[in-house]
């Protein structure tokens, strides 16, 4: 799913941001400190020993909604993965674990049959039964809702409760990865009577979100915050929150965030700006930790009919990207350059095949030489490249100074179109909204370690294929891999389509991000690894005494 700027915030001034970004591009010293400062990699904390009676956590941004089909985004994410569960769960230790299901079956390649569990309460009081699962799975079918999982319901035929306790569903061709995708918020389970009663008001402040985790949605304050209850008819006391609160506050400038954790005012943040690293990794209020992720910072282009049509021009500007000096700047070097749109965080299986054809690839970083060669084969566009960016991630816009730096090195014009947060998460939904707009950026993190989760998204008619690229080769390339269970083969395949994809650079890979988070000191218990989209985390942090 992507890391869309609905974490955004007031921009800084980007001529103060420029000025920053260059320096730190040509080796200086950077805001966050030294580039020798990269900080230490952290497996787990502590579990919590005690109760707390409440968590105040930052989002950099509210919210569109907090119906599951349209939970493709952090801030929506990282509240759901607290209030609505999924057929499976993975857990911090990424292995799959059953939820909602307690098995799962595939009699033959066209079926998957799920168990459910039994006496799993709702939070509107009424009992979980299969004709929920069903209705929950099935408005990803439903073309009229445009579900944000659309990639993933690509093959499937029907789903239908087959039992008080049971359903089914039947693909039209296999899919190896339907299964995992049932831990992702793909699987997302809602009350069926409280969701129909909602009806457009579903997942929004005024109508709420019937579901089983171990918090409910309690408050929304639209513009202010959103809290979650502890839910005391969780079905798994054994897991129940050790927080019997959580009040999650809309922080959108990345400065504002940083100040509130070094008061001690907030409990903690995922998404931790990286312009407060240096600070926050030396404060005594409180402790930084981070974990690597499966996620990938990459500049997506949104148009082929405009000044980046010409796949030698996309190459040139990807080599004149200086990506460790952004990783300098940007993120306190807290990150790994990428040569491919998926990480190595990814590779989940045939690690050693799927590692040998990334080492492969070509490097990204080439001379700015090679990049001008190919700008005046193919020609330089006579209307400038058009970048947007945003403020809620300090990030971006030096990200995007430093790609108007490279395409102009190279003899490309590159304007930077500067959006507020609620205009550049249009972006993301709005062709209308992208009009004159030739390249955005995004962190994109896979839901399960496979290179296929991400990949998918590229593909003919993908809502977020936003260029609307199109390649045979590679859309047969990724349904068979999604087809094929035998891991060795599903990674030659998913080989093959990146090297389609690399060579076409319908996405620029930039870095892959280390996994942030901050908490107060005398809190512990959250997982490190980056499963807080998709793992009920806020249960975990409690009390360290």
């Amino acid at each position: 799913m992507p890391r869309t700027t609905r974490r955004t915030t007031a921009l800084a001034a980007l001529t103060v941001v420029t000025a920053l970004t260059l320096s730190a591009c040509s080796g200086v010293e950077k805001a966050g400190g030294k580039q020798s400062d990269k900080p230490k990699l952290t497996t787990a904390l502590p579990a919590a020993k005690g109760d707390v009676d409440g968590l105040r956590w930052a989002l950099y941004a509210e919210p569109s909604s907090l119906d599951p089909i349209y939970s493709n985004d952090f801030p929506p994410m990282e509240v759901l993965a607290n209030v609505c569960e999924s057929l499976l769960r993975i857990d911090p230790d990424f292995t799959f674990k059953p939820s909602l299901a307690t098995s799962w079956t595939t009699p033959d390649p066209l079926t998957w049959v799920y168990q459910l569990r039994d006496g799993v309460t709702l939070h509107s009081g009424a009992t979980m039964t299969a004709e929920d699962v069903a209705y929950s799975l099935g408005r990803n079918l439903d073309k009229s809702l445009g579900s944000y999982h659309d990639a993933v319901y690509k093959n499937v035929a029907s789903i239908k409760a087959t039992g008080p306790s049971q359903i089914t569903v039947r693909l039209k061709t296999p899919d190896a990865q339907f299964n995992q995708a049932m831990a992702t918020p793909a699987g997302r389970v809602i009350g069926q009577s409280a969701a129909k009663k909602a009806g457009k008001k579903l997942g929004r402040p005024d109508g709420g979100v019937d579901c089983t985790g171990p918090f409910r949605l309690a408050t929304w304050s639209a513009g202010k915050s959103i809290t979650i209850n502890r839910f005391d008819g969780y079905w798994d006391q054994a897991r129940k929150a050790k927080a019997a609160k959580v009040e999650f506050e809309f922080i959108r400038d990345p400065a504002a965030r940083t100040t509130a954790m070094l008061s001690g005012e907030l409990d903690g943040s995922w998404f931790v700006p990286a312009s407060g690293y240096a600070k926050l990794r030396t404060t005594d209020k409180g402790s930084l930790h981070f974990g690597r992720t499966s996620g990938s910072y990459v500049g997506m282009v949104t148009d082929l009919k405009g000044p980046l049509a010409d796949a030698k021009i996309r190459r040139a500007l990807s080599l004149a990207v200086d990506r460790q000096g952004i990783i300098s700047a940007a993120v306190s070097g807290a990150a790994e350059p990428l040569k491919a749109p998926t990480a190595p965080g990814t590779w989940g299986y045939a690690q050693k095949e799927l590692k040998a054809a990334y080492d492969a690839l070509p490097d990204p970083n080439g001379s700015v030489d090679e990049a001008k060669k190919l700008v005046k084969e193919a020609g330089a566009p006579s209307e400038p490249i058009t970048i947007a960016v945003t403020g809620s991630q300090s990030e971006m816009p030096i990200i995007g100074t430093e790609v108007k730096r490279a395409g102009e090195s190279i003899g490309l014009k590159v304007d930077i179109k500067t959006l507020p947060a609620d205009n550049y998460n249009a972006l993301y939904s709005d062709a209308k909204a992208r009009e004159g707009i030739d390249m955005l950026f995004s962190l994109w993190q896979a839901d399960y370690p496979d290179p296929t989760a991400l990949y998918q998204y590229l593909q003919s008619g993908d809502t977020f294929n936003f260029a609307q690229w199109s390649d045979p080769a590679f859309d047969k390339l990724i349904d068979e891999a999604k087809a094929t269970a035998d891991t060795t083969e599903r990674a030659k395949l998913i080989t093959q389509a990146q090297e389609i994809a690399v060579g076409q650079g319908i996405w620029m890979p930039l870095y892959s991000p280390f996994n942030p988070v901050y908490l107060k000191k005398g809190l512990t218990g959250a997982p490190i690894s980056s499963v807080q989209l998709t793992y009920p985390w806020a249960a975990d942090i409690g009390s360290a005494q």
